[in-house]
């Protein structure tokens, strides 16, 4: 067995570090992404404010084995995302799950979602996603919803990472728009 086979996660909502700050603290000031500085800047300013609001929830993934150790994160909450006018009525109603016209559609948005960077960190994004996917599952089996939504720059590398992990380019605007059919299985 590798290091990289050698860990076993436990994922954490921020929210529930609240009564322990200094443990949360040492854990956000732990995290650094310098190919994302847009997702570090998130968690460490941002990330207990939007968790405080209700705006979002941010989940830290940590290595069960030194919960000091944080792996990854992720932050989520839904959007209405608008169906680009170059769908197919078919591709709109899969989307939708109801109407073939439907100009909008409710989703769960990943908000944010990054790999801490230090040296040797054994966790890759489809362990991410597992995480983020239990998290929705949950969400979804109490209010409905089928669709995940997310939002990353126009980098063919990053875009194929989120392809080869289900998601489909929806439009690129500012940023490129992507989303995949989520549903319990």
């Amino acid at each position: 067995m590798s290091s990289k086979d050698s860990f076993e996660k436990l994922t954490v909502k921020l929210s529930d570090l609240n009564s322990q700050s200094e443990i949360q603290s040492a854990l956000i000031d732990s995290f650094s992404c310098p190919q994302g500085m847009d997702v570090e800047k998130f968690l460490k300013k941002n990330a207990v404010r939007f968790e405080n609001s209700h705006n979002s929830r941010t989940y830290l993934i940590l290595d069960k084995n030194n919960l000091k150790q944080l792996l990854a994160y992720f932050s989520v909450s839904f959007k209405e995302i608008s169906l680009p006018e170059s769908l197919s009525r078919r591709e709109i109603q899969k989307i939708d799950g109801i109407s073939r016209d439907a100009t909008t559609a409710r989703a769960f948005l990943i908000g944010q979602i990054a790999k801490n960077s230090f040296q040797g960190n054994p966790i890759n994004l489809a362990s991410i996603f597992e995480e983020v996917y239990s998290v929705l599952y949950r969400a979804q089996d109490l209010v409905g919803g089928r669709i995940l939504f997310l939002e990353c720059e126009d980098h063919p590398k990053l875009i194929n990472m989120y392809e080869s992990n289900g998601f489909k380019v929806l439009q690129k605007k500012e940023m490129v728009e992507m989303y995949r059919i989520f549903n319990l299985v």
